[in-house]
């Protein structure tokens, strides 16, 4: 693989050689006059060998498929540059493998067995609860180097859900490198710019088309979030609270922002020009039959979007939305506009504690994460960089071709989202997703049995799913 740049290893030396040379004997003259220098001075080695004091081994990378080939030349890289420096005596001692995982189920598979796990792995950051749950199996970030990268280029969201608590002290476990969030893949045969600002300009044109408006592709608490996640488009401000400073208690469904919100999804998901599930055959069947302008989806569902709609596939940031007097409850008032929201989340490397390589881990971090590296992903792979200042510092992403439309509606995103908050406590996933909240909600928009057609019943089905979320029910 080519360079993609030149890091400046000679930061990562002092790192790198504590742990080459923590067992190598010193060899110093007390007293000896050459050694008095008013300054330190960096030997340079023009020929190295092999270090006689670390055995060799193979440090194992667990990443998702699509980024196999592109990190395994990045560590090729490390080590090509490692050994060029003139500051080190010794080669690299160690071979580097990146190996291609379930990026879904990766945490899982890692926690059932750790020791016969990678040293480094890729995980989205709400499965930090469980491998930091009980005895951790998995080592926080303690190389400064490494923490001063993770702080300059995260937000400070970001920076939050990737620190967890380990006998009562707070650690950085992870090191974002890449991003995700909900967007608007739609039909630009019928679509333009402007109908897809608002759903009701998407709506409009369902309805004089007589197609559906857009379809969710599934009801989970993922990706069907675009209503339960939206915000006050003048404020910016949730409704919603959802394990808010990682409490369970500062958990909050049922209020009159949530209440209007979700009495404006019952009307849009109720009309067969509106929103709604996929058909039987899939939205993907759907898309590419015309029969939706539309799906709320993230960067994994672009290869299947590109399939059914070809150069007829463009991407916007998720919609607004006006309530009206129909949907407003209590102190909320007609005429409010609303901005779809979304999970904006981070994936990130971590370190396999009982890894007989940690030593070497952090640097091997320092330097995949990087923003260039980043950079140089997004422009190979059409990865989201985690990098917070992406939009306005990579030149790639000046583009106007489909990829680079899909990171910058997706980075836009991040200013109406928040991470999943479930990475301080394993529970808090279980809660939210697993005990049929995201179904009793989307029974409420789809009005199901017609058993939620007043406000009372309404709000009595969010008071159970607010009571699932906080553990009560």
């Amino acid at each position: 693989m080519k360079k993609i740049f030149t890091l400046m290893l000679f930061g990562l030396a002092a790192i790198a050689l504590i742990g080459c040379s923590s067992d190598e004997p010193t060899n110093t003259t007390e007293g000896d006059s050459t050694q008095q220098t008013t300054e330190t001075q960096v030997p340079t080695y023009t020929e190295k060998q092999e270090n006689p004091y670390i055995d060799g081994g193979n440090i194992v990378i667990w990443v998702g498929v699509e980024s196999e080939e592109f990190y395994q030349g990045v560590v090729n890289d490390y080590i090509d540059e490692y050994n060029a420096n003139p500051a080190y005596p010794y080669y690299y001692p160690h071979t580097i493998e990146v190996r291609a995982v379930d990026g879904g189920t990766a945490a899982g598979v890692f926690l059932d067995d750790p020791a016969a796990g990678p040293d480094i792995l890729s995980v989205a950051h709400d499965n930090l609860g469980r491998l930091i749950a009980g005895s951790p199996a998995i080592s926080p970030i303690t190389d400064q180097t490494l923490l001063n990268q993770i702080n300059s280029q995260n937000t400070e969201e970001i920076v939050k859900v990737i620190t967890g608590d380990s006998e009562g002290v707070d650690y950085v476990f992870g090191v974002p490198y890449e991003a995700q969030s909900l967007v608007l893949y739609y039909n630009n045969k019928y679509l333009n710019e402007e109908d897809v600002k608002t759903w009701e300009g998407i709506w409009a044109k369902a309805k004089e088309l007589n197609k559906q408006a857009v379809a969710v592709t599934g009801i989970d608490g993922f990706n069907n979030s675009f209503l339960v996640l939206s915000s006050f488009a003048e404020t910016g401000e949730m409704p919603v609270s959802i394990y808010e400073g990682g409490v369970l208690t500062n958990t909050e469904l049922v209020n009159d922002g949530m209440i209007s919100i979700m009495k404006w999804g019952q009307r849009f998901f109720s009309d067969p020009n509106g929103a709604g599930e996929a058909s039987d055959s899939g939205w993907e069947v759907d898309l590419a039959n015309e029969a939706i302008l539309s799906i709320v989806g993230g960067s994994w569902h672009f290869n299947a979007a590109t399939s059914a709609l070809g150069e007829n596939l463009s991407v916007a940031v998720l919609p607004t939305y006006t309530l009206t007097a129909d949907d407003v409850y209590g102190t909320i008032e007609a005429g409010t506009v609303m901005q779809s929201g979304t999970f904006a989340d981070a994936k990130m490397f971590v370190m396999n504690k009982r890894s007989p390589y940690l030593q070497f881990l952090q640097p091997i971090l320092t330097y995949m994460t990087e923003k260039s590296i980043q950079e140089a992903s997004f422009l190979e792979n059409g990865t989201l960089p985690a990098y917070k200042n992406a939009i306005t510092e990579f030149d790639g992403m000046s583009g106007d071709d489909i990829l680079t439309l899909l990171a910058v509606s997706q980075i836009k995103m991040f200013e109406h989202g928040i991470p999943q908050p479930f990475g301080v406590d394993a529970r808090y996933n279980f809660y939210y997703y697993q005990k049929q909240g995201p179904e009793k909600l989307f029974d409420i928009l789809v009005n199901t049995d017609g058993a939620f057609s007043t406000d009372a019943e309404i709000i009595a089905q969010m008071e159970i799913v607010e009571a699932i979320w906080r553990n009560n029910n």
